[in-house]
């Protein structure tokens, strides 16, 4: 507590606590001593009530504005205010990841691998960094994934993400033993046909070649992950429907920007 407020608390606290003990010798001190006789001028027994009743609630008052003064730092430090990031209600729980890597689509749907439907999209302007709660989020983390064991793509330049050069990017709930290896994109002047493939990462010694297909494609499951990954398309999505390779439509979210 600043040390003028604490010096001004403390000479209210004195002058109101002695003014409801001895309201009649405080009357003397601070005015009596303009009177010819203060003795004889004295207050009678209700002005001394009131002086008495008066300083009684100064009293309370200052006790209360001390105590409230001392003690909200103390509140402030055992519970601080913790500011928790809006969550974005748009992907649904829990919150994805962004599979920061840059790549080109293939044209075709790979073989040896297993596709993930696709669930949502949303457009992205990638120069204006639009929407900008995308560029927030986390990065997509899995243990072991790199260039070697499949992963898709590689590392963005140094100083962008994958965000920075995409035009869409869409969710996918894969299984947490894999990652996303390719993404095939088919485009016409009419419509965006898109497909997102898994598989387990490859060990550098090729002794998990068997299990690369072993991949869960229930996206409900609880013990799978929702990503989000950057596709650069050859010109913006408005005006065109985006859908899987088997042809179910792919639900929009958010407003288009491009």
């Amino acid at each position: 507590m600043n040390p003028i407020v604490i010096a001004v608390l403390f000479g209210l606290l004195i002058l109101t606590l002695w003014g409801f003990i001895s309201p009649r010798g405080q009357w003397r001190v601070l005015t009596g001593w303009n009177r010819r006789d203060p003795y004889v001028s004295d207050p009678g027994a209700v002005a001394l009530g009131i002086h008495r009743l008066v300083a009684a609630v100064a009293l309370v008052a200052v006790v209360t504005v001390g105590i409230s003064l001392y003690t909200a730092p103390q509140r402030s430090l055992a519970n601080p205010t913790v500011r928790t990031p809006a969550k974005n209600p748009l992907w649904g729980t829990p919150e994805p990841a962004v599979v920061d890597r840059v790549f080109a689509p293939l044209g075709a749907q790979p073989g040896g691998l297993v596709v993930q439907p696709v669930l949502s999209y949303q457009s992205v302007d990638g120069a204006k960094r639009d929407p900008a709660y995308l560029f927030d989020l986390k990065d997509f983390k899995h243990s072991g994934a790199s260039n070697a064991d499949g992963y898709i793509g590689s590392d963005p330049p140094v100083g962008l993400s994958a965000l920075d050069m995409a035009d869409i990017v869409v969710q996918v709930r894969g299984d947490k033993r894999c990652i996303p290896y390719q993404v095939a994109v088919v485009e016409s002047s009419t419509s965006i046909t898109i497909g997102v493939y898994y598989g387990q990462p490859d060990s550098p010694d090729e002794t998990n070649i068997a299990h690369l297909t072993d991949c869960a494609t229930d996206g409900g499951k609880a013990d799978s992950t929702s990503v989000l990954i950057p596709i650069n398309l050859s010109e913006g999505v408005l005006g065109r429907t985006v859908v899987n390779f088997d042809g179910s439509p792919i639900k929009q979210v958010g407003t288009a920007v491009n």
